[in-house]
């Protein structure tokens, strides 16, 4: 590296159009670099409340080399995510950046670091190999290609938007379809559920021999600028392989399809055979995998 070279690290609160603008030019390279998908969520950068520093930057000779962020969501565990340009790697830049993130969200009293790091990233997955790093889950990222309709309905189902009204409900069924601790899933909820870009819907079941509307299962959209995601897609233990996950996710293309021509995605555990099964019965493809890390600070 020539000592010409001019090169400065920033901290950021809020990101401007042209840091944005810099992300995007740096996330492509890195992509096409290594035929990559990296998870960015640029609807989050746009919106940042500018109360906390989540956004790392470093720069040399006035252009963007290197970029991580920490997630807006989550108090306790915090996920990271970054990127370097192929030509300035093996420089020292990405520790700097994890270093300074690392600070922190120590200083913020965070527990755990979790990292995120595609599959196929061979330049990702050998520095997580030089961190005391421990993987914790692998999920596979999917896109609807041919939606295939069952066309097999319950009428008692009822699948309804849900509103804040509904938060004691969806929090029932959170805790109840993932194993939850309520003091984890109810802020989270009540934060999505005041985001105009994320839209909570939840089915209940109803009928002379079963009762008056019992909880069955719920999921949340997120609509981005790009594509719209299914997530938290839950269905308590005593409903499932009843068919009902399945009328769930189709009304939900529906209602997606009724809406926007958008490409609809999700997210799935690469050891939930089942739920990897209903996806692809119903047209999703895996788009690539990613695997998670985690770091204790304590």
């Amino acid at each position: 590296m020539s000592q010409a070279q001019k090169q400065s690290f920033i901290t950021k609160q809020i990101l401007t159009k042209e840091e944005l603008t810099a992300i995007k030019e740096l996330t492509d390279i890195c992509n096409r670099h290594e035929n990559l998908h990296m998870r960015i969520s640029w609807d989050m950068l746009q919106s940042r409340p500018g109360v906390e520093i989540n956004d790392f930057l470093f720069y040399t000779d006035n252009q963007l080399v290197g970029y991580l962020y920490i997630d807006s969501w989550g108090i306790e565990e915090k996920e990271l995510t970054g990127m370097v340009h192929p030509d300035y790697r093996r420089r020292g830049i990405f520790r700097q950046l994890f270093n300074a993130s690392k600070e922190e969200c120590e200083s913020r009293g965070a527990e755990r670091l979790l990292l995120i790091c595609e599959r196929s990233s061979s330049s990702g997955q050998a520095w997580i190999k030089s961190l005391d790093a421990e993987h914790d889950f692998s999920e596979h990222e999917m896109v609807l290609e041919n939606f295939q309709e069952s066309m097999v309905f319950d009428d008692r189902l009822i699948f309804r938007p849900a509103d804040s009204g509904d938060l004691d409900l969806l929090v029932t069924i959170r805790v109840g379809s993932f194993g939850d601790t309520t003091e984890d899933v109810r802020p989270n909820i009540e934060k999505h559920l005041q985001d105009p870009s994320q839209h909570y819907y939840v089915a209940t079941l109803g009928g002379a021999d079963i009762g008056c509307k019992e909880p069955v299962g719920s999921l949340r959209l997120d609509e981005g600028a790009e594509s719209i995601g299914i997530y938290g897609f839950g269905v308590l233990p005593e409903y499932r392989r009843r068919g009902y996950g399945r009328q769930m996710l189709e009304e939900v293309i529906h209602t997606i399809r009724a809406k926007s021509q958008k490409p609809i995605m999700l997210d799935v555990d690469v050891d939930n055979t089942p739920a990897l099964a209903l996806y692809r019965s119903c047209g999703f493809q895996i788009k690539t995998t990613y695997d998670y890390y985690k770091i204790d600070l304590k």
